[in-house]
């Protein structure tokens, strides 16, 4: 099984964490892109593309709303270029990077729009926006492509994903059985397409009694879920509606925002590596190809990343690494 670590560029140090990320087996390392809250992502991407070998780059996720598409296609192919061919593109529709800034996220089909745009400029091809028609003239046509992946939560955007993009990066929680009905939706959607498809996951990895720094970024990703566990009784269903209820702009990402909340705490996997290493194999029984796993919040010090990146390598990703992807 492949498996991503998620995490937020941290200025001069993100290279660190993706050496350690390598070291430790990770298949690749995603950025989140939110300006008003976190460095640039594709800045520090470049410097991970010089720091490693063979680990994979991503964001997840950048968006069209505040950045263009052809400057999002061209940064994705200035770091394809860079990285000799490592870089993956993962595209939401805009969350705290959009909203903190009065902006709008995209809806469904015009973020299905802006995924097959972003598709045929990172292969060179030409597309039409906003009345004039462009293409990155620089790239090689011939040049293996980044490829593009869109995160998606709801049924809505899973099949404008499944149509239009080279992978899916599902974002609805722990649930084996929400993440397959989930996955059956997108197979259905992708037609001749080889789609890819991830699953986004909280690991709450327990060290020493250590309670794991989670607490930030559970809610904020469980909340989006809201929608699509609506029709679920799972705990991970009635997390993300807890979630959505008492989310605020102002604790975005913060540990304050699940004070007081416990209940949100079964949205994420959480527990010894053992109990850890069992609940991601079960996800990895849902016909997923990749796992993308996030294990601090953004608060949470480089040095514990770096501590959970490695435990998570001893102790874990052995155990996933021999499973094989469903495709």
């Amino acid at each position: 099984m492949r498996v991503w670590l998620s995490t937020f560029p941290r200025v001069g140090v993100t290279q660190d964490v993706g050496r350690a990320a390598e070291a430790a087996g990770f298949y690749g390392l995603m950025l989140t892109d939110s300006q008003m809250l976190l460095p640039d992502p594709f800045v520090e991407l470049a410097a991970v593309a010089d720091a490693t070998t063979s680990l994979r780059l991503g964001t997840c996720a950048s968006n069209v709303v505040t950045r263009h598409p052809t400057v999002v296609a061209a940064m994705a192919c200035t770091l394809q270029a860079r990285s000799q061919g490592r870089m993956t593109l993962g595209i939401g529709r805009g969350d705290s990077a959009v909203t903190k800034i009065g902006l709008r996220p995209e809806g469904p089909e015009a973020f299905g729009t802006s995924l097959a745009e972003l598709r045929q400029l990172v292969r060179g091809g030409s597309v039409e926006i906003d009345g004039s028609l462009t293409s990155l003239a620089w790239i090689d046509p011939k040049a293996s492509p980044p490829a593009v992946f869109g995160v998606a939560s709801g049924p809505h955007v899973i099949v404008e994903v499944a149509r239009n993009a080279d992978g899916l990066i599902l974002q609805v929680g722990s649930s084996p059985e929400a993440i397959a009905s989930c996955i059956e939706e997108a197979r259905a959607e992708q037609g001749d397409s080889d789609l890819s498809i991830a699953v986004y996951v909280i690991v709450g990895l327990e060290r020493e009694g250590a309670a794991p720094p989670i607490d930030g970024v559970t809610p904020l990703l469980a909340r989006m879920a809201d929608h699509a566990l609506a029709d679920d009784d799972s705990p991970q269903a009635r997390a993300a509606a807890e979630a959505a209820h008492t989310y605020t702009l102002a604790t975005h990402g913060l540990a304050a925002a699940g004070e007081g909340h416990p209940e949100i705490e079964d949205y994420a996997v959480r527990g010894t590596a053992a109990e850890c290493v069992t609940a991601l194999r079960a996800i990895s029984a849902t016909g997923c190809d990749e796992i993308v796993v996030i294990l601090g919040s953004v608060t949470t010090s480089t040095a514990e990343l770096l501590g959970l990146i490695k435990a998570f390598g001893t102790d874990v990703m052995p155990d996933l690494r021999e499973i094989e992807p469903s495709r």
